[in-house]
Order: C-alpha cells, then structure tokens, then sequence
C-alpha cells in the first residue's frame, strides 16, 4: 500500500517538496568567482531529507518527507499509514509500517498493530449489531472504547529501522493501558529484530546484561536519595521492567550501539518510560555499508568524506540548523541550511543522469508532496508531549543531577 495522493483523502499532513535554486555563496578559502565542484548527495536531516546537487556553479536544493534508506545499492521508502478499525461507540486506531523499493515500486508491510486488531475483532463479537465505521462515518463524541497506538519512525541505518510505539487502551470498566516502547525491524522481511540478532547470542546476552545493571544503577540511585521529588520517583519504579527488545539502534561516534527504553506498566508509571545510556556492541558485516553514510567520527563539524569531495555541516550557535558545505582541496561552498541533527549523507554522483536509480528518487521526491493524512513519512519526533519520564520516573534524573559536584554539573 502506498501513502495516498491528496486528491483522494482531501487533507495533507506533511510539508510540500521545497525546491530552491540559488547561485552560491563561497566559504573559506574559496573566491566567489569561483565555481563549486559537481556533486550531488542526499542529507538526513533533521525531519526531511534533502537532495542537493551542484552543476554549472549553481545549486538545486529538493526537501521531502520521506525518510529513506540504503540497502545494497537500493533505496527504500519507510512509512505508516493508519489502520482505522472504529465502531460507533469504539475508538479503535493503529497504523501500519510499510517499505516500498523506489526502483521496482515494489511494497511491503512491516509492522501491524495485532493489539488493535485483537481489540477489534473481541468488541465486533460482542457487539453484533454494530458494523466498523465507514470513510466518512462520524463515531461517538465520548466512546466506552478508546484503543489507539502512534508510530513514529525515529531512523534507519541500513536494513534496520528503528521506531517508537505509544499505546493507549481505555476500555470502560475493562482495561486501563498506557505503554510506550521502543523497537527495531528488519525492512528486508519485516523480522522483529533482538540484541542478540544484530550482535551474536553471546555479545547479546551482555549487552543485555548490561542494560538491566543500568536500569538496576538508576534505581538504587534514586532510592538512595532523601527528598520529595526522589520519593515521588520511588512510588513508580516498580512500574519498570526491563525489556530486551525495547532499544534504539543508534550510532555512538562511528560505532553501533543499542539505547534500551525501559517501557512503564501500571498506575503511575504507564505511558512513561526510562531511556537508558547507550551500550555499544560488536560492528557486523552490515555495518560496513551503513558507515559510508555516516560523518567521520569525533570530528567537529561533521565531516562526510570519501568521495572527489567532502560534505561538511556546520552547526549553528543556536543549536539548531546547520550550513552544509562542499569542500574540495582548501576551497568550501555554502550549498543548503538543514535542520540538526545531520544523520546520514548518500552521495549519487556515481548514477548516471536518467538512470533508473536517480529517476526514481526523483518521482518520490515529487510524490511525497501528495501524501495525505492518512500517511505520516516524517521520522521526527512530532510537536506533542512526550510522555517520557519527566513528570514521574525522571524525576530520577533531576535528582541525580542535584547531587553532582559543582564541577561536573550541566544546566
């Protein structure tokens, strides 16, 4: 299933393509005569992607929803759409995740939502009479059954994208559940994938190890701690339990790693979770291909390099865009602004103009700009708030916080 085009659901929830052509401001080292070296190359940036491409000394900057990723040569399109399954008195919404190869058009299901699907099918057996709302059926203002589920695509690095999964299930008199987790598949099968997958059963059961000790060196630090917000903390954490296959694969200065997410069960803790630090794990024959997209490690700025010429992104004081640059043997050129944090840079300067490969990219790039509302591209976590730890269980870390030395505090 592809995202819908606009004209068929009426509404869009994704920002338009932006495609700007400008002539180009000159970095250090380089007179403004003269002319940028030919590149083209995608950014993950921020919530878009960006394809930039330079030729005849001007620049072409498309941005687009859409987050990609690259696998063996092939790029792929990751994206939910809404899986709507509500009855009248039943608020009963999930999504779906998909992965579409923009070559072959090809397209395949991921990830649904069985929880909901369950809920849909019990409340259609004891509700006979009652038929799943159409289209443009309008459901109870105040519904006895509200069971809902938010997907948010965080990133892909190579063939394992990670996301985040809010679910809230309010049946009347029946069930109260809140959980948000965290979790990593497989776009070449839709395979949920463990710790032990990505790094061997037995570096697995460390890593894992180690995640719980991190949990367990949390806790005991809030227990240890005499105030009102440490004893509010405390009340919750029974609520926590380590879960393995709650984790973000992320990078961590060049090298894999897995962020577990302690996901919180219960009253109090339910819907809020506990992020633990990252633990790295051993670099499988897959990431070979993912670091060719990622910047050179401890390097400020970020620096991509490799080809006949570097990309470089430049952080802004502000903490929150950043001035990509072009940068070819002591001469650099400004070619876009892009929002932090700068994941991943592609270069395609080895396709051909017209090659399939490049013509594909171009076609989602101008389709995305037609995704409605019942599709969300976007990897970015959205404007809300985030039922993370802050109120309750992260309370813990404004009391770890309290208790550092002068020295080594942060605000």
């Amino acid at each position: 299933m592809r995202p819908l085009p606009l004209a068929l659901a009426g509404r869009s929830r994704t920002s338009a393509i932006v495609v700007a052509v400008f002539a180009l401001a000159c970095g250090e080292g380089a007179s403004r005569s003269d002319a940028p070296p030919p590149a083209s190359f995608l950014a993950v940036a921020g919530d878009s992607t960006f394809w930039i491409e330079s030729s005849a000394g001007r620049v072409r900057v498309r941005r687009s929803p859409i987050l990609l990723t690259e696998v063996k040569g092939s790029f792929l399109e990751l994206y939910v759409t809404e899986d709507d399954r509500s009855f009248f008195d039943a608020l009963i919404v999930g999504q779906r995740l998909y992965r579409r190869d923009l070559v072959t058009g090809d397209s395949a299901v991921l990830l649904e939502d069985t929880t909901l699907a369950a809920i849909a099918n019990a409340y259609a057996v004891t509700h006979p009479r009652e038929s799943p709302l159409g289209p443009d059926d309008e459901g109870s203002a105040d519904p006895t059954t509200r069971a809902t589920t938010e997907t948010e695509l965080l990133d892909a690095l190579g063939p394992f994208l990670t996301y985040e999964q809010h679910l809230d299930i309010e049946i009347a008199g029946a069930r109260d559940d809140h959980a948000t987790r965290r979790g990593v598949v497989d776009v070449r099968d839709g395979r949920v994938v463990s710790v032990r997958d990505l790094a061997g059963a037995e570096a697995g059961r460390a890593v894992e190890a180690e995640g719980r000790r991190l949990l367990a060196a949390a806790v005991d630090s809030i227990k240890g701690v005499r105030d009102e917000r440490a004893r509010r903390a405390q009340d919750v954490l029974s609520g926590f339990v380590f879960d393995s296959l709650s984790f973000a694969l992320v990078n961590d200065g060049g090298e894999p790693a897995v962020e577990f997410l302690v996901p919180g069960r219960g009253e109090g803790a339910g819907g809020y979770s506990l992020p633990l630090a990252p633990v790295r794990i051993p670099a499988g024959p897959w990431w070979q291909e993912v670091r060719l997209a990622l910047p050179v490690a401890a390097i400020s700025p970020s620096r991509w390099s490799g080809g006949p010429y570097d990309v470089v992104a430049h952080e802004d004081s502000s903490g929150e865009r950043a001035t990509m640059t072009i940068r070819q043997r002591g001469s650099e050129w400004k070619v876009a602004r892009v929002p932090l944090p700068v994941r991943r840079v592609h270069r395609l300067d080895g396709a051909a103009a017209g090659s399939p490969r490049l013509r594909a990219l171009s076609r989602a790039f101008d389709e995305s700009s037609l995704y409605s509302g019942e599709a969300r591209t976007a990897h970015a976590v959205p404007p809300r708030t985030r039922r993370q730890v802050a109120a309750r269980a992260a309370t813990a870390r404004l009391v770890l916080a309290a208790r550092r030395t002068p020295s080594s505090s942060r605000p």
